[in-house]
């Protein structure tokens, strides 16, 4: 229980660099549920940069899976467990004044990275 600091595999971090830096400025609101409070939504909005967004460039299936496989040792590593992946969404964009809350992922997301 609890969290690691460190650095995203090479390969990982320069898939996401790249896809950043080809698709910024395209990101969308995201709609959180009434009563959620994982982030505090409703005075500063959060945005996703969604990777599974055939529509973006170089996004789609293709790259989903390619960044779970860049990621998936290092989370088993961490986690001492076999991952199967469940959930991977893309690059959320915290604005100023954004307030992401402690809390624990619901099941089957255990883990998050």
């Amino acid at each position: 229980i609890g969290f690691r600091k460190i650095r995203a595999p090479q390969k990982l971090f320069e898939m996401l660099v790249d896809f950043w830096e080809r698709n910024k400025g395209k990101e969308k609101n995201e709609d959180w549920p009434v009563g959620n409070t994982y982030t505090n939504h409703w005075t500063s909005p959060t945005y996703m940069l969604d990777v599974y967004n055939g529509n973006l460039v170089g996004g789609g299936k293709d790259l989903k899976d390619r960044i779970w496989d860049a990621a998936r040792e290092t989370i088993q590593q961490w986690t001492g467990e076999e991952l199967t992946p469940c959930s991977l969404y893309g690059i959320r964009v915290y604005k100023e004044g954004s307030v992401l809350a402690p809390h624990v992922d619901r099941l089957p997301l255990v883990s998050s990275a």
